[in-house]
């Protein structure tokens, strides 16, 4: 059974910082799709450190 985390992002389109509710669940991919509060755009979590997709910084 997987654990819940709690990450914050920060939305590429309103440039807010976002929590969301990250399952550690056994899975294949790397990515996982969110649903942003902010601008209700989808975003790709990167499954591991939490950050989004084509995230540069540190």
């Amino acid at each position: 059974m997987g654990v819940d985390r709690q990450i914050v992002f920060k939305c590429p389109q309103t440039d807010l910082n976002v929590q969301h509710r990250l399952t550690d669940e056994p899975d294949d991919r790397t990515h996982v799709s969110v649903s942003c509060p902010a601008c209700t755009r989808l975003h790709l979590i990167d499954r591991t450190t939490g950050k989004l997709l084509g995230d540069r910084r540190g």
